[in-house]
C-alpha cells in the first residue's frame, strides 16, 4: 500500500503538490467550503479542488480523457477517483454567479493581505477567447483580415505593478465593456477598502460617455484611458500652439486641457 500511495504521488504530476503549501498559506480548503457550504467529509470541496487544480494544469482534457495515465491527480484533490463532467456540472449548477463574485472576493482580500499584489495601478482587459458553442452568438472580427467567430468574453482587473489578476466577470458575446466594467469596479471596491488613490487603466475601447460617467459619479477610482486616433482630433491637436506642451522626454511632450463630450461612443 505505501508503495502504491508513493507511485501516485510521485507520477507525472508531482507538480500539483507543490500547490500544498501555497493552499496552506491562502486557506483555499476553507475557501472552498465556503464557496460549496458544505463540510470536510462531504465530496463537493473536493470536487471543488479538482477544479481548481485543473485551471492549474492550464487544461481542459482531464475530465474528457478520464486521464488514468495523470497518477496523483485525484489524490492531489482528496478523491479515489476523476470527477466527471456530470458530476461537475451539478456543483456548479447549485451555486449562483454572486456566490462566485464573493468568493473572488474573499480570495482577493486574502492575497492582498500577503502582499501579492500592491493594488495602486490596475488595468482592466478584457480577453476574447473563440468559442464553440452551438447558440447563437454575436462573431468578432479579431483583426480586418480575419473571418468573424464567436467567442467568449471574460473581463479581467489585473495589477499592473505584479502583473497578478484581481477579479473577473464573463458576459455574452454581445456584452460591451461599458456594461461589463463597472460590474468590476464594485468588486474591486469591496477588495480594496481604500479606492481613492487607485488608478485605473484602460484602453480605447473604453473610451465610452456611459463608461466615463460612471467613474465620475462614483468617485472611487482616477481612470486613465486614450482616446480614439480620429482624424478630427489629431486636427485639433496639432492647432495647438507648441509652447503649451512640457516636454517629457525624447520626442514626447504633455499638455492638460480641460475635453467637455461632445461625441463617444
Amino acid at each position: 500500500m505505501r508503495q502504491l500511495l508513493a507511485d501516485k504521488i510521485s507520477g507525472n504530476l508531482v507538480g500539483l503538490w507543490l500547490l500544498v503549501p501555497e493552499h496552506l498559506r491562502l486557506g483555499t480548503w476553507d475557501l472552498l467550503q465556503g464557496w460549496t457550504r458544505q463540510p470536510t467529509e462531504r465530496v463537493e470541496p473536493r470536487l471543488a479542488l479538482q477544479l481548481v487544480h485543473e485551471a492549474a494544469l492550464c487544461t481542459t482534457g482531464i475530465r474528457q480523457r478520464r486521464a488514468l495515465s495523470q497518477k496523483g491527480f485525484e489524490l492531489a484533490n482528496g478523491l479515489p477517483f476523476l470527477a466527471s463532467d456530470v458530476a461537475v456540472h451539478e456543483l456548479l449548477d447549485e451555486h449562483t454567479i454572486a456566490e462566485a463574485q464573493d468568493f473572488q472576493v474573499a480570495l482577493a482580500k486574502m492575497r492582498l493581505a500577503s502582499r501579492h499584489f500592491a493594488g495602486r495601478v490596475l488595468a482592466v482587459d478584457p480577453h476574447r477567447v473563440r468559442s464553440h458553442s452551438k447558440r447563437q452568438m454575436r462573431r468578432h472580427r479579431p483583426r480586418a483580415t480575419d473571418q468573424p467567430t464567436k467567442v467568449a468574453q471574460i473581463f479581467f482587473v489585473l495589477d499592473v505593478d505584479t502583473h497578478q489578476p484581481i477579479c473577473l466577470t464573463t458576459g455574452t458575446s454581445a456584452r460591451t465593456v461599458a456594461k461589463a466594467t463597472p460590474e468590476l469596479l464594485e468588486l474591486t471596491s469591496q477588495i480594496f477598502p481604500s479606492a481613492q488613490d487607485i488608478l485605473f487603466l484602460a484602453d480605447a475601447e473604453h473610451f465610452s460617455a456611459e463608461l466615463l460617467d460612471h467613474f465620475h459619479q462614483q468617485q472611487a477610482f482616477h481612470l486613465l484611458v486614450p482616446m480614439p486616433q480620429q482624424k478630427t482630433l489629431v486636427q485639433e491637436l496639432k492647432a495647438l500652439p507648441p509652447e503649451l506642451f512640457k516636454p517629457r522626454w525624447a520626442d514626447f511632450a504633455t499638455v492638460k486641457r480641460l475635453y467637455r463630450q461632445a461625441r463617444c461612443t
